[in-house]
């Protein structure tokens, strides 16, 4: 008879028995992959198992069966929700070809149904289709899951595709003969794809898009029919770029091609070095409104932008990455909202992502997406908010939401006016799975937001220089690595807390806080997201724990930023009783977990933070507590000595672990 497993982790059996309505379930799979915490499956696994079995039980029943044990298929949700874990989440627990396989034994023994209920599952179950090569099950699915009109688009685009990898000799004929020399029925394949490839464009009243198969890749190889020419004020369009290839001189002409004639292209030279000035002279060629500004070192695109800025005349101000394609109305478009509504401080366009095969799939997202390249603004939004941020990567959300914060809403087109390239090995496109970004990008967004936060309508705009020598908020040593001018970043502190900001802490509870902000230690915060409260959606900072930092009171560095420290204090002890796989790069002498009294009832699991401790640092902790009483009756509960605090901070010493 099956036995309901016996579970001892608190957080995980608490989670598993607590009432959700249907939205909040998939909360929890937002959790997990926004965590990456793989106690979370276990969390997912016993719901749907009503108990009686956990992530791994589940896992082995789909991998030597492909079907789940029929208790689970009372539970649809969580099941389809673990499964989407499976088919997106970090690589050492993602299995797409289980994901798949549970995925598709609810389809076929449930039907469609649990799918309308399920965020995203029915656009994944399909896109893995596509990606396995599953051509005759994807166009099965296309007829039976809820899909959207747009997830449909689409997964019926690559289906038709005739240049993607799998459509094979079509392809490779195309690209070396051009279209008319293309075996039989070829022409006509290329035709049906184009013409639902344009279908957006057209429906937005644009002019559809044309490829050359003979270019090397399609993408490289679009353009579309100019249309009349249109005149006003001076636009500068930057392009930053660093080592670029073909796809440079793809994007230039696209700039000059536009309908928008008063326009200077600024490329910046990001200090490619000789190897690349071919490329350059190429793109330099295409038209006289084109020229090149070289950066003496590399110091990433945003400092390149920020030159450019200076050297503008624009009236307004705009990017193109370097390996992206514009269709020719956008830079008139974007002028005309600007024009016809002299307050809003930017515009912005759509875009289309794509692969250089001019696929459009990138798992769980959907092809369409504001284009953060194409913002424009005009030469006073930037004399108020000053300019990009100067760090590496990321600056463009940042960007837009300070001009949003201080200047009120951003204009969009809301129509398709560019497609912007996905590569596998971009800065960007690493940085980010379906729901989760990478610690340095979740550090990035929490303390730009704080310091916008704290943003008054007499606020100096930012300025590159000062933000190189003194930042106004923290960045990851990683997004600053190497720039010109900036100071090294500090890497041994004497005291290092991992916390979670977005909740109180005696980061935020006096008098902890003060004992925490001491300035006769040097000291860092490492901040992540508390995986055994399950939340929905990505918190926001609380701005009692980012003040100090803003402040330069205290450094807040990222759990990947390396850094050496005699000891280390977890604040927020269930980021051990619930470990994420983003492990802290933190090197520590001693480590000790702050042993608060129970919050709302809930105590802290000492058996699983013990373990979580050996599993994350691979050794036992030692204990502490907030204050002088706590640490007394923690003392008596565990028989060992627990110090509080104060006392741990002034004579850190090495405190006894507990066992």
């Amino acid at each position: 008879m099956l036995a309901r497993v016996p579970v001892v982790d608190a957080a995980v059996s608490r989670l598993a028995a607590r009432p959700l309505p249907v939205t909040e379930i998939h909360g929890l799979g937002r959790a997990a992959l926004r965590t990456g915490a793989p106690k979370l499956l276990d969390v997912l696994a016993l719901r749907a198992s009503e108990g009686y079995a956990d992530a791994a039980a589940l896992a082995t029943a789909l991998d030597t069966s492909g079907r789940w044990p029929d208790r689970c298929l009372r539970r649809p949700q969580e099941t389809l929700a673990l499964a989407t874990v499976w088919a997106v989440g970090d690589e050492r627990i993602r299995d797409q070809s289980r994901a798949r396989a549970g995925y598709a034994d609810v389809l076929d023994r449930l039907g469609p149904g649990p799918f309308s209920e399920a965020e995203s599952a029915a656009f994944l179950c399909a896109q893995l289709a596509c990606l396995a090569g599953d051509r005759s099950g994807l166009r099965r699915m296309l007829d039976v899951l809820p899909l959207t009109a747009a997830e449909k688009a689409d997964l019926q685009l690559d289906l038709a595709n005739p240049y993607a990898r799998d459509a094979g000799v079509l392809a490779a004929a195309g690209r070396a003969a051009g279209l008319g020399a293309v075996e039989e029925g070829a022409a006509d394949a290329v035709a049906r794809w184009l013409g639902l490839f344009n279908a957006r464009f057209v429906a937005a009243g644009l002019a559809p898009v044309a490829v050359d198969a003979t270019a090397v890749h399609p993408f490289d190889g679009l353009s579309a029919p100019t249309g009349p020419s249109v005149d006003g004020p001076l636009v500068t369009v930057i392009v930053p770029c660093f080592r670029p290839d073909a796809g440079l001189v793809n994007s230039v002409a696209s700039m000059v091609s536009q309908t928008y004639g008063n326009l200077e292209i600024l490329l910046v030279d990001d200090a490619s070095g000789p190897g690349y000035s071919e490329v350059f002279d190429e793109a330099v060629a295409l038209d006289p409104r084109v020229e090149v500004i070289r950066m003496p070192v590399n110091g990433g695109s945003y400092l390149g932008r920020n030159e450019a800025i200076t050297r503008a005349r624009g009236h307004f101000v705009t990017t193109q990455d370097a390996d992206d394609w514009s269709h020719p109305q956008r830079i008139a478009d974007q002028v005309t909202l600007l024009r016809d509504n002299p307050f809003a401080p930017a515009s912005r366009s759509d875009a289309i992502r794509a692969l250089d095969d001019l696929t459009v799939g990138w798992l769980g997202y959907p092809s369409r997406r504001r284009n953060a390249s194409s913002f424009m603004v005009r030469r006073s939004t930037i004399e108020t908010v000053g300019v990009f941020d100067t760090v590496r990567k990321g600056a463009d959300s940042e960007y837009h939401e300070r001009v949003e914060r201080r200047l009120g809403p951003t204009l969009d087109t809301s129509t398709p006016l560019a497609i912007t390239r996905l590569r596998g090995g971009s800065l960007s496109r690493s940085d980010f799975r379906m729901l989760w970004m990478t610690p340095d990008r979740a550090l990035y967004r929490a303390s730009f937001r704080a310091w916008h936060g704290s943003l008054t309508p007499s606020a100096a705009p930012l300025r590159g220089p000062n933000q190189l020598r003194r930042r106004a908020f923290p960045a990851s040593w990683a997004f600053r690595r190497d720039l010109p001018g900036a100071p090294r970043p500090r890497s041994a502190y004497d005291v290092v807390y991992l916390v979670d900001l977005t909740i109180p802490s005696a980061w935020t509870d006096e008098p902890t806080r003060s004992l925490i902000a001491d300035p006769s230690r040097t000291s860092a915060l490492v901040f992540q997201e508390d995986p055994t409260l399950g939340r929905p959606r990505r918190p926001e900072t609380l701005a009692a724990a980012m003040g100090p930092v803003l402040a330069g009171e205290i450094d807040l560095i990222s759990v990947s930023d390396p850094a050496s420290t005699p000891l280390l204090v977890v604040l927020t002890p269930g980021l051990l009783e619930m470990p994420s796989l983003d492990v802290p790069a933190v090197r520590a002498e001693t480590i000790v977990a702050l042993l608060p009294a129970p919050r709302d009832g809930v105590a802290v699991d000492l058996l699983a933070l013990r373990e979580g401790a050996r599993a994350v640092f691979g050794r036992d902790i030692a204990y502490a507590a907030p204050t002088d009483a706590e640490a007394a009756d923690w003392s008596r509960d565990l028989g060992v000595e627990v110090p509080s605090l104060e006392a741990l901070l002034v004579a850190p010493g090495r405190p006894r672990v507990a066992t």
